[in-house]
């Protein structure tokens, strides 16, 4: 089923299984062609969980959930303290399928699996230039934590076997999600 521009799409996310690995390799390319690997050997390490979201046997989208909070030591820096809540990263929509509420729908499956662990709170980096991503946090109540940019550094091995490096600039945004959580 191939939907028109702005019709919702209701998905099941659910954290992603080795028998789907080849399937999602597929539907989802990868920003670097190891990620979906990695993240499925995170997930068995325990140390993430990798959502997909899917519509009548395709992956339309993903999001990860880590754990641990972040793993980028100028956030951390920033943050002045141990991170005591998991932090959501890689949320990513099929460009055909974007604005069908699948992003919503990851981040709220995420927002769920947090709250369910016990977390008061789950945080996020922003790139300061992606309106889009901006206009979808607020709209789903992610705030400002208010300590300035940062920039996000990451590497990855590309399809020739070597190491690339990229950075951007973020600001660090934080959602509560009730006050009766035990984190």
């Amino acid at each position: 089923m191939r939907a028109t521009l702005d019709e919702v799409i209701h998905v099941d996310v659910r954290p992603i299984t080795a028998d789907e690995l080849t399937t999602v390799q597929k539907t989802l390319p990868p920003e670097h062609p190891e990620a979906h690997v990695r993240r499925l050997a995170d997930q068995r390490s325990g140390r993430v969980t990798y959502l997909v979201a899917w519509h009548e046997g395709r992956a339309l989208g993903h999001v990860l959930v880590r754990w641990g909070g972040t793993t980028d030591p100028e956030l951390v820096w920033k943050l002045g303290r141990p991170v005591d809540h998991p932090y959501v990263e890689a949320l990513f929509v099929h460009p055909a399928y974007r604005c069908r509420s699948i992003g919503s729908q990851l981040l709220t499956a995420a927002e769920r699996l947090v709250h369910a662990r016990g977390y008061q709170r789950v945080g996020l980096a922003v790139a300061v230039d992606n309106t889009r991503a901006w206009a979808l946090y607020d709209r789903l109540d992610y705030a400002d934590a208010d300590i300035g940019e940062f920039v996000n550094h990451w590497s990855y091995v590309n399809e020739s076997g070597g190491e690339v490096s990229a950075t951007e600039s973020c600001r660090y945004l934080v959602k509560c999600l009730s006050s009766g959580a035990a984190r």
